[in-house]
């Protein structure tokens, strides 16, 4: 099981910030693939399954996860229950300090296939991944202060 946390500062107040990445459309705007939701609600809860397609080199891939902690403009963590990793949980941590927020995310992961495969392709990608997500998190966030 390999670990990779990457956080970023926004230029934002906390709840909205929360509220937007505990959302279907927050979420999507996040990410780096084109999402096709499978799952129609649109604000998340502890319990809720999201269940979406992505595509990536012209394939479909599939991702379903279940919310197992939220806690309202602190954290919350969702576990991958089908997708193409063997095990891929996710926790988004918030903290507001200084009129901005912070958002770090720490994913435990494994393809299950080595830890060679996981530290040459699983890093790079949520590198990748993260860079853009956040990059993306923190135009959306400028709002706030325009």
């Amino acid at each position: 099981m390999q670990t990779f946390t990457r956080s970023v500062w926004l230029e934002a107040p906390l709840e909205p910030i929360f509220r937007y990445c505990t959302s279907r459309h927050g979420f999507a705007r996040q990410f780096p693939f084109h999402v096709k939701w499978l799952s129609e609600k649109e604000y998340w809860e502890r319990g809720d399954i999201l269940d979406f397609k992505y595509r990536v080199c012209g394939i479909w891939l599939r991702h379903r996860a279940e919310i197992i902690s939220l806690e309202p403009n602190q954290s919350f963590t969702d576990l991958m229950l089908k997708g193409i990793y063997r095990s891929f949980r996710h926790t988004h941590e918030f903290r507001f300090s200084g009129g901005r927020t912070c958002v770090t995310d720490t994913v435990e992961f494994t393809f299950g296939l080595g830890k060679t495969v996981d530290r040459l392709i699983g890093l790079p990608t949520l590198r990748r991944t993260f860079e853009k997500r956040h990059r993306l998190l923190k135009e959306w966030a400028a709002q706030w202060t325009d």
